[in-house]
């Protein structure tokens, strides 16, 4: 029975060990707030889910302290997609520590982990090999945590979100560039930029939600262009949640892929999260990707399947 400790006590850490406890066997610890790191980080368990902020370099130390004591690790941190893009420096120091202890990390969820990255390289397969891409999520984020919605830039004056967004307070959903990063690599492409929009959407004073748009830049031309428009009620706007990928070439329609009604951010978060813990036990030691990895699954009869025995 694999041991699972799980390191934040909010909306995501506590779904985490509700599926797994409903499922079986694991052995759950936690989850543990932040007065409980020395049991969450230092337990050796098999594997231990950080669910506590978005940047890597807020969670780098308890990644390495968690790998310092055996355990794999998981990270819903949005950067820890693709750390290496984040800060180099510190994804290099955390991989080979995980390679010297034997041990995986990886992050996980649905946004990076998924939408934006996951499932479009696995459509790329049957793709033209020159399309160009389009994803858009429109998503309800009226279950997000009080945490989350103010990096959003929810509930604030224009003056306000404009403030926070110079100064790094309000990132908007983040993420973008580690899932167009992982595209790239997946399939041999050199990015040359990022640029990025973040506008706000007003509900009289106040912002309710954000339109956000990044398009990687490849050979001198857009390539990738990820849309994100969160509000906190969209059926007031006459708008339901979706997602959408697209390829084209030129202004041609080449496949397009559609959820309706969207991915649930909470619920499908959680789910990444807890069917990644098998993958991770059964990875390859130091640093891990979606590219990396097998696409994650719920494991039924675990108990009795051996299915952390991955080949």
């Amino acid at each position: 029975m694999s041991s699972v400790a799980i390191y934040g006590d909010g909306q995501l850490g506590n779904s985490v060990a509700g599926l797994l406890r409903r499922r079986g066997g694991y052995e759950v610890r936690g989850p543990f707030g932040r007065d409980e790191v020395d049991a969450a980080l230092d337990g050796g368990a098999d594997v231990v889910v950080i669910a506590t902020t978005t940047l890597l370099r807020d969670v780098a130390a308890d990644i390495r302290r968690a790998v310092e004591h055996g355990s794999n690790v998981l990270v819903s941190a949005e950067e820890a997609a693709n750390p290496f893009l984040a800060d180099a420096t510190i994804a290099a120091d955390l991989h080979e520590c995980a390679m010297d202890r034997g041990v995986s990390i990886a992050g996980a969820g649905v946004n990076p982990g998924l939408i934006f990255d996951g499932l479009v390289v696995t459509l790329l397969g049957a793709a033209p090999e020159d399309v160009t891409i389009s994803v858009s999520r429109t998503v309800d984020i009226s279950g997000f945590g009080d945490t989350v919605r103010r990096r959003i830039g929810v509930g604030v004056t224009l003056a306000q979100f404009t403030d926070d967004v110079e100064s790094g307070a309000v990132l908007g959903h983040a993420g973008f560039p580690q899932s167009m990063s992982l595209v790239a690599d997946a399939i041999g492409l050199t990015i040359d930029r990022i640029e990025r929009s973040l506008e706000p959407v007003m509900d009289g004073d106040l912002t309710a939600g954000v339109n956000q748009v990044y398009v990687a830049v490849v050979d001198g031309r857009p390539w990738f262009t990820a849309s994100f428009y969160g509000h906190v009620d969209l059926p007031s706007i006459g708008r339901n949640p979706s997602d959408d990928i697209e390829f084209y070439r030129g202004a041609h329609l080449v496949q397009a892929f559609s959820v309706r009604p969207g991915f649930n951010a909470q619920v499908g978060s959680a789910n990444m999260v807890a069917n990644s813990v098998d993958r991770i036990i059964a990875a390859r030691p130091g640093w891990r990707t979606i590219v990396d990895l097998p696409p994650a699954a719920p494991v039924h009869g675990r108990a009795s399947s051996g299915a952390t025995r991955l080949a």
